[in-house]
């Protein structure tokens, strides 16, 4: 039994590993090196928008003001409440309560669906308004000017890039739910709840990050 966990809960230590010890500490920094590196690429995208609203900000307030803030502010909510549902899963992996870890991951899959139920509306609506300036079929709503243009396809790029996270996340979720169901899967690998929990709170952090520097900061006054 690890540190921490109740009994009947634990790691199964690989071939190449020392101990279950190392092996924690080894997949743990390979996640976080990895999320560190997918950090610094929203965190480009969002400088450059800030950068932009610097440069242009009466274009970018255009622009951003035909970005639906209530979508934004939902999805914001309902990425909060699944990373609780998360911690949720990973605590009661931890104690051994595999039913109710198995309830909360669910509920975790589900509020990401529903983030990206409410994202493909969002979409059609933008679709809607002529705010795709990437479509030849429809003509750009802000086409006078250019760094509108600019910032709606730097939102759709990032926006896109996280809901791609976000997908991969949620299947990557449910396959894991699928085995966490099974019998004896807490006594061998619940350190894959942990290292999943970490993922799915960057998915969540990119989106804190990315509410307030695309809808409210390109706002205006």
């Amino acid at each position: 039994m690890s540190e921490g966990l109740a009994e009947g809960v634990g790691i199964a230590r690989a071939h190449h590993f020392e101990t279950v010890t190392q092996q924690r500490r080894a997949t743990t920094l390979g996640i976080w090196a990895w999320l560190i590196t997918e950090l610094l690429l929203f965190a480009a995208l969002f400088l450059v928008a800030l950068i932009l609203r610097i440069l242009h900000p009466e274009a970018t307030v255009a622009a951003a003001r035909h970005l639906k803030f209530w979508i934004g502010a939902t999805n914001t909510v309902v990425l909060l409440v699944s990373s609780l549902t998360m911690s949720m899963a990973i605590e009661f992996s931890r104690m051994g309560w595999q039913r109710a870890m198995v309830r909360a991951m669910l509920a975790t899959a589900a509020l990401g669906s529903l983030f990206l139920v409410l994202k493909g509306y969002e979409y059609y609506v933008d679709w809607d308004e002529h705010m795709m300036p990437f479509l030849s079929s429809r003509p750009f709503a802000l086409a006078e000017t250019p760094p509108a243009r600019l910032f709606v396809n730097l939102y759709y790029v990032a926006t896109l890039l996280h809901g791609f996270h976000l997908f991969t996340g949620i299947a990557l979720l449910l396959g894991m739910t699928w085995m966490a169901a099974k019998a004896g899967f807490l006594a061998r690998h619940q350190n894959w709840i942990e290292i999943y929990g970490l993922y799915w709170h960057f998915i969540d952090l990119v989106w804190i990050l990315a509410f307030p520097i695309l809808y409210v900061v390109n706002r205006g006054p």
